[in-house]
């Protein structure tokens, strides 16, 4: 329960954040960031409180929103991206809403677990492409002062858990329930650390704003 009231905690700060930022500078000066995380906000507390009242009817809603992360982080990227990789990325994401469509049950009453790993992917892909690009591309501008540096670490850093709790969480559920637990706790840790560093981010992207 602790983590959970400091999960919760830190995303609903970070979503304030952002939301007084963009009433100041306007939505793209985050590259709309704000929409992600009131999407994200206003699912979790919806499923803390479907969870609370002893209802668990709500897992296919984070179906429709591994949908969305993939759809607005093609979004994102595709504004930072050059020509050329914005191309590829539109390629990429069509193959992946397709093979959605037509292989993947997402509109069932359970979560599908698949979509999650390809939502890791297709995080780890983007992330790590945009790194290798700013690495290569030399820049005056420090990397860890630029917002989307931050943005990139905390989904790579998200991604590589994921994979590593979602791959074998049936098999611990049916052989070992109490160390899947230890792996839910964890997970709110790193959602918790992904979440502090897109407030560092949306630092940075204040910062850049007013320079």
């Amino acid at each position: 329960m602790l983590f959970q009231i400091l999960y919760l905690t830190v995303l609903f700060t970070v979503t304030v954040k952002s939301i007084v930022l963009a009433g100041k500078k306007g939505l793209s000066s985050q590259n709309y960031f704000a929409v992600f995380l009131l999407v994200s906000l206003g699912l979790e507390l919806y499923g803390h409180y479907k969870i609370y009242i002893r209802e668990f009817d709500f897992a296919y809603l984070f179906n429709y929103y591994s949908i969305f992360m993939i759809i607005f982080f093609y979004i994102y990227y595709s504004r930072i991206f050059s020509r050329q990789l914005r191309i590829v990325s539109f390629v990429l994401v069509i193959a992946i809403l397709t093979y959605i469509l037509l292989f993947v049950k997402f509109y069932g009453g359970d979560y599908a677990n698949e979509l999650g790993i390809l939502v890791c992917f297709y995080f780890i892909i983007n992330a790590l492409v945009w790194l290798y690009n700013r690495i290569k591309n030399f820049d005056a501008v420090k990397i860890t002062d630029d917002p989307h540096f931050w943005v990139s670490s905390g989904l790579l850093f998200w991604s590589i858990f994921f994979i590593f709790r979602s791959i074998p969480m049936y098999f611990f559920k049916d052989n070992d329930p109490a160390f899947l637990q230890v792996l839910k706790n964890i997970q709110y840790g790193v959602n918790i650390l992904m979440y502090t560093m897109f407030y560092i981010a949306l630092n940075k992207f204040r910062k850049s704003i007013e320079l």
